[in-house]
């Protein structure tokens, strides 16, 4: 078992982070560090969020290059019975469907870097809002405490296919069939702002919310917010 120092490898202070994070942000000088099987790697990061704030959390912002290879769509709308164990059945929507063609296209998806029910849908509303995300902040030295994020880089390269076929359902036509490949290109970690309402939590300016019940371990993401603020 490979044991390593939780220290940021440009500035030297330590880095803090909940027991299964993998993503951690440094409160002294802002790197990201990402830990991997042979150590700390650090991973590009971009920091949107002020002190004092809201809560700042971590995201993943992978671009990619998206090919949907085929895309077959129900001709109108037609419902089929499922059972269990069924599966998708060409047969039964025989003259009832067309194909579309395939595309090519480079995408940016924008998702939480920690775990959360529902969170490839949390990435198709969030991806579509990524213009109004805050702007870059200038190079600072006062971070807010970023309690780190779970959720790995192939964690999020997974992620991304599925927030992509999740995009493609999200069009107006009748999806019944799709064939798509996701190469991601870049990765990074976007640091946002995000505000506690009552049972919700609002991410920074997007108007795009999920339940805090959904967060897998939301009572330690805020103690250590609260902790570090």
């Amino acid at each position: 078992m490979r044991i390593t120092r939780l220290v940021c490898g440009s500035c030297g202070s330590p880095l803090r982070g909940l027991g299964t994070d993998v993503i951690f942000v440094c409160t002294g000088c802002g790197s990201g560090w990402l830990g991997e099987e042979t150590g700390l790697k650090s991973v590009p990061i971009e920091h949107r969020a002020k002190p004092g704030a809201g809560i700042a959390l971590p995201f993943w912002r992978i671009s990619a290059a998206v090919h949907v290879l085929k895309r077959t769509v129900r001709k109108e709308f037609t419902s089929t019975i499922l059972t269990l164990d069924s599966r998708y059945d060409r047969n039964a929507l025989q003259e009832k469907t067309r194909e579309t063609g395939g595309s090519s296209q480079r995408r940016e998806f924008i998702f939480p870097a920690f775990s959360v029910n529902g969170l490839p849908g949390i990435g198709v509303s969030l991806s579509e809002k990524s213009s109004l995300l805050p702007p870059v902040l200038e190079e600072t030295w006062d971070y807010p405490g970023v309690p780190g994020g779970s959720l790995s880089r192939s964690d999020g390269e997974i992620l991304a296919r599925c927030i992509a076929i999740g995009q493609e359902t999200e069009k107006s036509d009748w999806l019944a069939e799709i064939e798509l490949v996701i190469s991601a290109v870049s990765s990074s970690i976007v640091v946002l702002p995000c505000v506690q309402e009552v049972e919700k939590i609002n991410v920074a300016d997007t108007g795009v919310s999920f339940f805090r019940r959904s967060v897998l371990r939301w009572d330690q993401i805020l103690e250590f917010s609260r902790g570090e603020a």
